[in-house]
């Protein structure tokens, strides 16, 4: 083996388990948490409903309940653009921010979301899939652009989740088929017409078209600069990566656990979901106290979570079951 698959090996091992020494319990972070600064936790939403369920469905009450307990207990809510313009040394934020976005672009968002950050005068990001913008033909209704010019008039803010490209694909043949499928952005996928894999060459070419395509026409229907991105599924790949960046995407987002700050040098946001229905208010705010306790090298290591039961799981979470 050679030095840097050592170093790659030593790390999965070592880095997990060394951590999980001094890492925070849920008794210590109740009762010693005293707030963050120069740092910021980012939620991830999904869908308001009444009446569907799901892993990432919630009542319109609960996400009230959200707000009111981030409001009573000190968090400030700041705009994504406020976060990007901290990140890149042109702003200060005050003690115990926080973002609030939403993922998928569904219509909730106005029904549900809207009226209440508006109340409350709290902004919001909302990241779409922008070919099923006002689409009808939708099991979720979406949100339109009319909606969408709206609420950015009123503080809120939109950004790609691609154009096209949230779905799972198969990436080689074989069955079981969900053993051979990853999300579209992440690699190339297998062409059945073809019968063959993506070349490089045409997977780059198949994700610089969708983020371009993504970007262009947000730009056009609402009238702002996009230089956000939110991963479908929270997957990318290097390559994707460095094509989102040479298109003018500044900063990426991704359902990796952490808060965010300055020394995050590549634009990578993690984020905290907050969207299930099992997460109360006080489940919410004990977990972004507990993330504010990590160190930078701590969030590092929840990338190998499942390696180590005292690190935490991955978020995973979609809508397909409604």
């Amino acid at each position: 083996m050679n030095l840097l698959g050592m170093t790659r090996l030593l790390l999965l091992f070592f880095v997990p388990w060394s951590v999980s020494f001094s890492f925070p319990t849920h008794s210590t972070t109740i009762s010693s948490h005293t707030g963050y600064q120069n740092r910021v936790a980012v939620l991830m939403y999904h869908h308001i409903s009444e009446t569907d369920r799901g892993p990432a469905v919630i009542t319109p009450r609960l996400f009230q309940e959200h707000l009111d307990i981030l409001q009573r207990k000190g968090y400030q809510v700041i705009s994504a653009e406020k976060l990007s313009r901290f990140l890149s040394g042109k702003d200060t934020i005050p003690p115990k921010a926080v973002v609030i976005t939403f993922d998928d672009g569904y219509e909730s968002f106005y029904t549900y979301a809207y009226p209440e950050l508006k109340k409350r005068k709290m902004p919001a990001t909302c990241f779409v899939i922008v070919k099923k913008v006002g689409d009808p033909t939708e099991k979720i209704p979406k949100l339109t652009w009319e909606q969408m010019r709206e609420m950015q008039a009123h503080g809120m803010s939109f950004y790609p989740h691609s154009y096209d490209s949230h779905y799972q694909a198969r990436f080689s043949p074989g069955l079981p088929a969900a053993r051979h499928i990853r999300p579209a952005l992440s690699g190339p996928i297998w062409l059945s017409k073809l019968n063959r894999r993506e070349t490089e060459a045409e997977y780059e070419a198949r994700v610089k078209a969708d983020l371009l395509k993504a970007k262009e026409v947000m730009e056009r229907e609402l009238g702002r600069p996009v230089d956000q991105f939110c991963w479908p599924y929270g997957a990318d790949s290097p390559t994707a990566a460095r094509i989102a960046r040479s298109l003018g995407y500044k900063y990426l987002y991704y359902i990796r656990k952490g808060l965010n700050d300055p020394r995050i040098t590549d634009g990578s946001i993690r984020r905290i979901n907050a969207g299930s229905p099992d997460i109360t208010p006080e489940i919410l705010i004990r977990n972004i106290e507990k993330y504010s306790l990590l160190t930078s090298a701590q969030q590092w290591c929840l990338a190998f979570a499942p390696l180590h039961p005292a690190l935490f799981n991955p978020t995973f979470v979609a809508l397909h079951t409604l």
